[in-house]
């Protein structure tokens, strides 16, 4: 099979009237139906200045660490790591909101501790859809915008924001509440549940 950036490299060199069956090969190599979930550490900027980078490396490694076996219990998989977020891809939305559900459980109250004394806690973004996936090195597509978003600028420290897709794909899970953002000009429905 031809790599991604090989085809992606033939899509935009080709001409207009063969960009439709590309399109169609990438799609038939990598599109599959699947959820995505997007953590990314809280208070981390702050306390990076506070400590300093190789404290907080290993900080990121523990974070790492932690969330590798909630994933792989609820039948996920991580696909990369960048700075410090966590990027795994699941088959199902409920699959996605164990695992999430777990390392806010993990998490809860007492985060992880930094080198100073305080802590670092995870928000954790969550939405399903088509993605094109690349095997453990990454993945695209609408629904890993919005659990980035969801996940990295919207969720609060001990929170995981559901897109209303993975809500209504997870069944519709109690304890969790209705919230309206603004995303890019774009009303975004999510449900949203917080662990202290």
């Amino acid at each position: 099979m031809k790599t991604f950036d090989h085809l992606l490299d033939t899509l935009n060199a080709a001409a207009p009237e063969d960009k439709a069956e590309i399109e169609a090969l990438i799609r038939k190599s990598f599109q599959v139906q699947r959820t995505a979930l997007v953590l990314d550490m809280t208070d981390f900027s702050i306390s990076v200045r506070r400590t300093g980078i190789l404290a907080h490396l290993a900080l990121i490694r523990r974070m790492q660490v932690l969330c590798h076996p909630p994933v792989a219990r609820a039948g996920g998989e991580v696909v990369k790591h960048d700075a410090d977020n966590v990027f795994a891809v699941f088959p199902t939305a409920a699959q996605a909101l164990q695992a999430a559900e777990e390392i806010q459980r993990q998490l809860a109250g007492r985060g992880l501790e930094t080198a100073d004394g305080r802590s670092v806690g995870a928000s954790i973004g969550i939405d399903s859809g088509d993605i094109l996936l690349i095997r453990e090195t990454d993945f695209f597509g609408d629904a890993v915008n919005i659990a980035a978003k969801l996940g990295e600028d919207l969720a609060g420290r001990g929170e995981i924001l559901l897109s209303a897709r993975a809500y209504e794909e997870a069944g519709r899970p109690a304890d969790y509440e209705a919230v309206e953002y603004a995303v890019s000009g774009m009303p975004l429905a999510v449900w949203r549940r917080r662990f202290d």
